[in-house]
C-alpha cells in the first residue's frame, strides 16, 4: 500500500487511513492544518464507512477544516455511501 495514497498495489483499492484497518475505503476526508499550511494545501486520508465518523472527529477536535466526500469511484445509488449524517464541512 501507498502511505501517501491509501491505494493497496495488489488491487489498486483504497484502504482506509485508520490504524490496523485494512477494509475499502467509500469516503475521502479532506484536511489541512491551519497552522502550518494555506488553504490551498490539502490533505486526504481514506475511511471506510466504519472509521470515517472516527476519523472526521480526530481532526475536527484538532479545530483542523475538515470536509468528507464520497469516493470518486462510489457508485451513487449505493446505501453504503450516503453521506455520514454528522458530515463536518468546515470553512479556512
Amino acid at each position: 500500500m501507498s502511505a501517501a495514497t491509501g491505494v493497496d498495489a495488489r488491487g489498486g483499492v483504497a484502504v482506509c487511513s485508520r490504524a490496523g484497518c485494512r477494509a475499502e475505503s467509500l469516503w475521502q476526508v479532506v484536511w489541512r492544518n491551519p497552522r502550518i499550511h494555506d488553504a490551498s494545501r490539502r490533505k486526504i486520508w481514506a475511511a471506510c464507512a466504519e472509521h470515517v465518523d472516527y476519523l472526521r472527529e480526530y481532526l475536527a477536535s484538532r479545530a483542523f477544516p475538515v470536509e468528507v466526500v464520497a469516493m470518486p469511484d462510489a457508485a451513487p445509488d449505493d446505501s453504503a455511501n450516503a453521506l455520514p449524517d454528522a458530515t463536518v464541512k468546515a470553512d479556512s
